[in-house]
């Protein structure tokens, strides 16, 4: 059957006809470090590429304009064509890695892979920029194109708006006689508030400012409770005694002080000063204001 092999004494007999394999004459592995083998695959592919542009676009030497163009010139067919066939051979040469970068006898692997990175420091730079160079040319394109379609937007919208403002414009003529004033079409709208401004009384003198929109509520009903002479004698009912006191010589202070003025303005107008002022006649009710 297919899977069956020959048996050992078989097998060591063949190996012993075929004689010891030799040792190789050169390593199966390279020196070459891995990131440097890619960075030259890497430019031969780009290489490649270029050359492949450049013979797509001299295909068309052979065109009549341009080889009268040469002759024009001067230029010798003959020796141009040798020209470009030696270019040709030296391109088509497989790029060999030079002897700087090749490992010396003793060199340490990290002194080597540095030395590579030094020397390719400056094509990768150059590739870089020119990748960053194309991007920056493309975006600037396309901000180019998105302001050209901003402007163009902003443009109808302002040749709209003025033909909205042509449309509704009147058009006045020099000597137009006007036959009635202007009448209004547009209904106004209906505030929030209108019922209450309608019911509200409004003072007559200029920059006066009602009572009612500089005396909070709070302070509103707090008067109001006071003026009430249920709650008032409520209050005095749930006083202390100390307190009561104090209220009723403040009181008396009061009279006594009203008595004074009164006594002091009927001095001064001439006339007799009353009996019953300056004395207390135990009717309190009667002195009150």
């Amino acid at each position: 059957m297919g899977h069956k092999r020959k048996k050992h004494a078989e097998r060591k007999a063949d190996k012993d006809s075929k004689g010891f394999n030799e040792s190789p004459m050169k390593k199966v592995s390279s020196d070459t470090p891995k990131a440097f083998a890619r960075i030259m695959f890497k430019k031969q592919q780009i290489e490649k590429r270029a050359q492949d542009t450049k013979s797509a676009k001299n295909g068309a030497a052979s065109l009549p304009s341009l080889k009268n163009r040469d002759e024009d010139l001067g230029i010798d067919p003959k020796t141009k064509a040798a020209n470009a066939n030696n270019n040709n051979n030296n391109n088509n040469k497989p790029n060999q890695p030079s002897d700087e970068l090749r490992i010396k006898p003793g060199e340490r692997m990290g002194d080597f892979s540095r030395r590579v990175e030094e020397h390719m420091r400056d094509k990768m730079l150059k590739t870089a920029k020119n990748k960053t160079a194309e991007g920056s040319k493309k975006k600037k394109y396309f901000e180019k194109l998105k302001a050209k379609k901003k402007g163009a937007k902003l443009q109808a919208e302002e040749d709209k708006a003025y033909e909205e403002y042509e449309r509704l414009q009147d058009r006045v003529r020099l000597n137009d006689v006007a036959q009635a004033p202007p009448t209004l079409t547009a209904v106004p709208k209906k505030r929030k508030n209108d019922e209450k401004l309608a019911t509200r009384q409004w003072k007559n003198t200029p920059g006066e400012e009602d009572y009612d929109d500089l005396v909070p509520d709070d302070i509103k009903r707090q008067t109001d409770q006071d003026e009430d002479p249920d709650k008032k004698r409520a209050r005095l009912r749930n006083m202390t005694p100390a307190g009561r006191r104090i209220l009723e010589a403040e009181r008396k202070q009061a009279i006594e002080n009203y008595r004074m003025v009164k006594a002091r303005k009927l001095l001064d107008g001439g006339r007799r000063f009353p009996e019953h002022v300056g004395r207390n006649t135990g009717n309190d009710d009667d002195d009150e204001y």
